[in-house]
């Protein structure tokens, strides 16, 4: 009995710690509701709010599957994160035509342990047909269940071995049809550290189990932001990821169970790309792959049968970086998906058959370490969520988060 009271009371901290209930923001954050501007292109600004100006509390994060239904009610749900130890769950309030934060999800321990998410990710972790939410921060897990978001699972591996996690997604990596938990990252500044830069995590009905990794061999890499999807046309899912100037296709070998890495471009003279996704950004039914870099640049690449040829790229000279702010949907119900990059203003991009095109800016500003597209506010039809997590605090810039809805009417 001794030893299972302190086992309760860590048990009770962690679900107490984890669960916010709303509340009121802070007088360092403002919530508007869409102003009459209606940026070109017909997109408005549905729905924004400013953060502040400090860089330890304001600046805002990516998640690769920040939109989506997590408490399984049949609506989306948006997730936000930044520097502040909170993914707040906003939910779109269609009679006061706004978005309202009703939940808070807080690390394990909180307010003793402060750590930021930096990705989070809304998916069937468990495998059971429902949602979750996860987390970077401890390989983290949490179910809704009686108006609360539940703690159920979490692997403390990465951090207790020195690495650092970057960013989170849901998905069948190992084409098992079942999903696992991807987490991108690496050993950090711990270059002996045994992290990997890609880490697998896969619930097992009691825990999240350690499955399998990708560590590369010749250098000790850190993903930003890991894709997935099936860029190979092959019927089966890749990773795809990007560190030390090259990037990499895995392929799940399913009789050795293990990695099979191909790298299908070294980016001589550029820094490392941040964001990966994998989606189809040309209409042809077809995933391409698209990186985001430091630098204001884009490229897409796409699989011709042998290989990844490059099919487009482009580099905004004078702005922001990319960093994360790279995403593919249809964000202007035309039946067609656009690419929309955020390199300080956010550009939407479209293919023409030749080339992609240019359709829109957005009037962001910053460095967009946010840039998702999904249905929001459940209306069927795709929003654009943006943030950034670097900004021009001496002219007066706040970190701030976005939602735009395209309006065809403007």
């Amino acid at each position: 009995m001794k030893k299972l009271i302190p086992c309760l009371l860590i048990v009770a901290m962690i679900v107490i710690g984890s669960v916010g209930i709303t509340s009121a923001l802070n007088d360092k954050q403002s919530d508007q509701k869409a102003p009459a501007q209606t940026p070109r292109g017909g997109y408005e600004i549905q729905w924004m709010m400013e953060y502040g100006n400090n860089p330890g509390s304001g600046a805002r994060y990516e998640g690769p599957q920040p939109i989506g239904d997590s408490d399984n009610d049949g609506k989306n749900e948006l997730l936000i994160s930044g520097r502040d130890c909170t993914i707040r769950v906003m939910k779109w309030n269609e009679n006061l035509q706004t978005y309202a934060q009703v939940r808070a999800i807080h690390p394990p321990l909180y307010p003793f342990i402060h750590c930021s998410a930096g990705g989070m990710a809304i998916g069937d972790v468990t495998n059971d047909g429902k949602n979750e939410v996860a987390a970077t921060w401890y390989s983290s897990v949490y179910h809704y269940f009686a108006f609360k978001y539940w703690l159920i699972g979490l692997n403390p591996y990465i951090f207790s071995n020195n690495g650092g996690s970057a960013d989170c997604l849901i998905g069948d990596c190992d084409n098992d049809g079942k999903n696992e938990l991807i987490l991108s990252g690496g050993p950090g500044w711990e270059q002996d550290s045994p992290v990997a830069e890609i880490t697998v995590f896969r619930w097992n009905g009691l825990f999240l189990k350690r499955v399998a990794e990708w560590k590369d061999p010749d250098v000790n890499g850190y993903v930003y932001m890991a894709g997935l999807g099936d860029v190979d046309e092959d019927g089966e899912n890749e990773i795809v990821c990007a560190y030390e100037n090259k990037v990499i296709v895995l392929n799940w070998d399913s009789q050795n169970e293990e990695f099979v890495p191909m790298q299908i471009y070294k980016t001589y003279g550029q820094v490392s790309p941040f964001g990966v996704v994998c989606k189809d950004c040309d209409n042809d039914g077809n995933a391409e792959i698209l990186l985001s870099y430091y630098n204001p640049r884009i490229s897409i690449f796409k699989w011709n049968g042998t290989g990844y040829p490059m099919q487009f790229d482009i580099t905004w000279p004078g702005w922001d970086p990319v960093i994360e702010g790279i995403d593919v949907g249809d964000t202007d119900g035309d039946g067609a998906n656009e690419v929309c990059a955020g390199a300080g203003v956010t550009h939407i991009l479209q293919w023409n058959g030749t080339t992609y095109v240019e359709e829109a800016v957005l009037p962001t500003f910053g460095w967009m370490a946010v840039v998702s597209v999904g249905d929001c506010d459940n209306d069927g039809k795709n929003e654009i969520n943006a943030g950034n997590v670097e900004v021009n605090i001496d002219s007066g810039e706040q970190f701030t988060e976005w939602v735009f809805k395209y309006n065809p009417g403007t």
